[in-house]
């Protein structure tokens, strides 16, 4: 069975809204929809997702009547939709508002939806479905979508990503919550609840990656995807959470110890291994099939990867990274740990210059060894510098905001006009040690300054990535 879901930006949403309630009679609006089709690594099944990247007003004129219970119009506008999204193999949404309150289609909306959805697929050649999504005055979806057979199919899941994420599902709540009852009278059942359907991602299981997966577990996350190459040696002895000297001495996966580890919890968790970088074919698999992703990698390809798909695809990622500077005069040039928010709407990595043009070239060759040691001999490509300095207690801190800013996503436990896109902890300092630093966009950035990418979905190549 095919898992739906509807992905869509609260600033969307609001727009949706402006459109739809002018007044009090029922109208429409029409979004374009990129997709995105994986399978689900933790089930099996098939995830399919729509993605609201353009909003297209229906103007007056192309409505017969409009009443608080229905309305008629004009096709056109639904077909000219359905001519741009074919070319890119995009979705149509029709969105419709129920200004009288009840959260339901009805059967006025199923046999002109019949009728609606018989023209894409009697008259164009894609087989892919589309969506209807009625809209009540609070702002609340529901959404099923239409295939060729045109038998309407629920959307399961509807995620909305702004400065609070939320993701609602009919599916049937079996989380058992016992083992979280402490937590559950800070934050309430339904928080726990969201936390154990949510799919989670980790880029990276070193000293911060394994810190987040541990408290990740321990908050209820269900469905974790570890991701990362590397093996353990002696050095993430210090900071690297349920490694042991065995590990080291066998070079055993990061992935394999990192879920050991949570798997002796005893908690319930459902954990895939990626031994892989992010740009990977097997972890960009992995990656759409998330909800969320923690970003614990310090190589600028893999940030790359999160930057691009967190736009792409409504898949918020939360960065980690830590720096430490020591100085010849026994200081510190910087001390700082940081937590950065990447979404549509939001400043993204390389405007920030947390992405390095050079080091990313670099990285990339490195996935081809030979072309890497025939640069280096020419002198294109620098020798590999010394790693950066990393305590256990810094990483693990760094963690704790990281998933503190999950529960403030979920719950808004900071209160309304506590967002921030980006938060650094300067560790040396005792007081005003926490910073909201602000970014600016480049208006070059195909990103996050044109935004052309918003809701892209699935493309060729992937992510638009040619490096």
């Amino acid at each position: 069975m095919t898992r739906l879901s509807l992905r869509i930006l609260t600033e969307q949403l609001e727009e949706l809204s402006a459109l739809l309630f002018q007044d009090k009679n029922e109208a429409a609006a029409l979004a374009l929809c990129g997709r995105s089709q994986v399978e689900d690594p933790w089930d099996g099944g098939m995830d399919e997702r729509f993605i609201v990247r353009e909003i297209i007003p229906v103007e007056p004129a192309a409505y017969a009547s409009r009443s608080p219970d229905g309305f008629e119009w004009s096709t056109t506008p639904f077909y000219q939709a359905l001519q741009r999204a074919e070319a890119k193999d995009f979705a149509v949404a029709v969105f419709h508002s129920h200004p009288l309150g009840y959260l339901h289609f009805s059967a006025k909306d199923d046999l002109a939806e019949h009728e609606l959805f018989a023209i894409a697929f009697n008259r164009l050649e894609s087989r892919r479905p589309h969506l209807s999504v009625i809209m009540d005055a609070s702002g609340a979806l529901a959404a099923r979508a239409y295939g060729p057979d045109l038998k309407a199919q629920r959307v399961a899941d509807i995620v909305v990503i702004g400065e609070r994420w939320t993701f609602a599902s009919t599916a049937a709540d079996s989380t058992r919550l016992r083992a979280l009852d402490r937590q559950v009278r800070a934050f309430g059942r339904a928080a726990s609840t969201a936390l154990g359907r949510l799919r989670i991602g980790i880029v990276g299981c070193g000293g911060t990656g394994s810190a987040v997966a541990s408290l990740l577990a321990r908050i209820g996350v269900q469905r974790l995807a570890l991701i990362d190459p590397d093996g353990v040696d002696e050095t993430n002895l210090n900071r690297l959470h349920f490694s042991s000297r065995a590990d080291a001495s066998l070079h055993r996966k990061k992935v394999d110890v990192v879920g050991e580890g949570i798997a002796n919890v005893g908690l319930p968790a459902s954990l895939v291994r990626v031994p892989k970088n992010a740009d990977h074919e097997e972890a960009l698999e992995v990656l759409r099939a998330c909800d969320i992703v923690f970003g614990c990698t310090d190589d600028h390809l893999g940030r790359e990867v999160l930057n691009r798909l967190a736009y792409f695809y409504f898949i918020p990622v939360i960065d980690l990274g830590l720096l430490i500077e020591p100085n010849d005069a026994g200081g510190y040039d910087c001390f700082d740990g940081r937590v950065t928010i990447v979404q549509p709407g939001y400043v993204c990595q390389g405007c920030r210059q947390l992405i390095d043009p050079e080091q990313l070239h670099l990285e990339s060759l490195r996935r081809d060894p030979q072309v890497l040691l025939e640069r280096r001999r020419a002198g294109y490509v620098p020798e590999d510098p010394d790693p950066s300095p990393v305590v256990v207690t810094f990483t693990t801190e760094l963690a704790c905001l990281a998933v503190n800013e999950l529960f403030h996503r979920l719950t808004g436990f900071r209160g309304v006009e506590q967002h921030c896109s980006e938060h650094v902890r300067q560790f040396q300092y005792l007081k005003d040690a926490d910073t909201l630093p602000g970014g600016k966009s480049r208006a070059a950035c195909k990103l996050c300054g044109q935004r052309r990418y918003d809701g892209r979905g699935d493309m060729t190549p992937l992510l638009d990535m040619t490096l």
